[in-house]
């Protein structure tokens, strides 16, 4: 299948709720408040801005979900309404945003989109006692014994970071593969890199570059010169669209011969299509998400509930599975109160069929990140191809 069609890697589904150990999830059991009042859900995300390329198709499909849900019942009979602020990936907005959503619309949960967002406005949240769900992977919001109420949608970035330096490793042929890290000056780019210097330096790879590159750099002529100059065998790319596409395409420019690998928010279809079709081939992914094609399920139902929904991509993937991880939270919450739904949150056992790899989204009261596996994908010849198994993340 063509890259503009989203190629076919993983399958994926929004399945049904299984039966977790606390609380008991049940088919049938009573959820929020009786009422048809909405239950209002926060939404403060940067749908301009540095991370349109995520966000904007995430909520797409979010809203898409909500409103087929709503037209058959909602929740035990209460719509389910987006209460939506772009941050436009600023935390002064953010926090703005958040307040409003808050104390205006006295929502008990409310979704984030990024980690400088969530890491301002974390305290304030455990705080309040506001169920939170973040887009930021950063390994700090699944320890629920740091941040009780926060939850991560992904694989941590340095679950993803260790996996992906022991992938180089295993294709060094017993070698030891230099290695170099391009990355935003921010809190997003820099969660991974403290632990890749230390696993790197573990496993024996020479780390033999840092650069940085923002987020929303269109051009990184004068990082790419510099990697160059240490040349790595691999870069590792932590950054979004802007940042990750500047990287790789400034790179090949310059005649850069590395082998570029990006984490989950800088390899999707918006980046491959930044970076243009003859430098991204050959281009690695690593995360935890899928992308769509004929054999994955979530895509037929997508296409099913929402037939107009303009675009199906892997980060609308996302949204739809977080829509779904969220409604069954809401449906079995004793309670309309942030409290009841973090519990809610803390029994999710949903197998998403394929949607994460593992195919389960799991939380519980002493994990709050849905899996920790990943898979590895390859940009070849224009299409976007599956490359690995899921693989659980190496102990460090």
């Amino acid at each position: 299948m063509a890259l503009a069609s989203a190629a076919a890697v993983l399958a994926a589904a929004c399945g049904p709720a299984a039966t977790p150990a606390t609380p008991p999830h049940s088919d049938g059991a009573a959820g929020t408040l009786a009422s048809d009042e909405p239950i209002k859900i926060g939404f403060v995300w940067g749908v301009t801005g540095a991370i349109a390329e995520i966000v904007r198709p995430a909520s797409e499909a979010t809203h898409a979900y909500f409103d087929d849900l709503n037209a058959h019942g909602g929740i035990n009979g209460r719509p389910v309404q987006m209460v939506e602020i772009d941050s436009k990936y600023q935390v002064p907005l953010a926090q703005e945003g958040y307040k409003q959503v808050t104390t205006e619309d006295n929502v008990p949960l409310v979704v984030l989109a990024s980690t400088g967002d969530t890491e301002a406005l974390a305290p304030q949240i455990n705080a309040d006692q506001v169920a939170a769900v973040t887009f930021s992977c950063d390994e700090k919001w699944a320890k629920p014994q740091l941040n009780p109420y926060v939850f991560t949608i992904c694989t941590t970035y340095q679950d993803q970071m260790s996996t992906a330096l022991r992938f180089v490793k295993e294709r060094g042929d017993g070698a030891n593969p230099s290695v170099a890290f391009a990355y935003p000056d921010i809190p997003f780019g820099q969660a991974p890199i403290p632990a890749g210097r230390e696993y790197a330096r573990s496993l024996g790879l020479p780390l033999v570059d840092e650069q940085k590159v923002g987020a929303a750099d269109l051009d990184a002529q004068s990082q790419a010169l510099s990697l160059k100059s240490s040349n790595p065998d691999y870069v590792v790319i932590q950054n979004v669209a802007g940042g990750a596409s500047a990287t790789v395409r400034s790179g090949k420019q310059v005649g850069l011969r590395s082998q570029f690998l990006g984490l989950n928010y800088a390899f999707d279809e918006a980046t491959i299509q930044a970076i243009g079709p003859q430098a991204a081939d050959g281009y690695i992914g690593v995360g935890p998400n899928a992308f769509p094609g004929p054999d994955v399920a979530v895509v037929q139902e997508m296409h099913q509930r929402a037939p107009r929904l303009k675009e199906i991509n892997m980060r609308s993937i996302v949204g739809w599975t977080l829509a779904s991880v969220i409604a069954d939270a809401l449906r079995h919450a004793d309670g309309s109160t942030g409290p009841a739904i973090k519990q809610a949150l803390e029994g999710t056992d949903l197998d998403v069929k394929g949607a994460i790899p593992g195919s389960r989204w799991t939380y519980t009261a002493e994990s709050h990140v849905p899996t920790r596996k990943s898979v590895f994908y390859q940009v070849k010849s224009g299409r976007i191809e599956r490359i690995s198994d899921p693989i659980d993340p190496p102990a460090r």
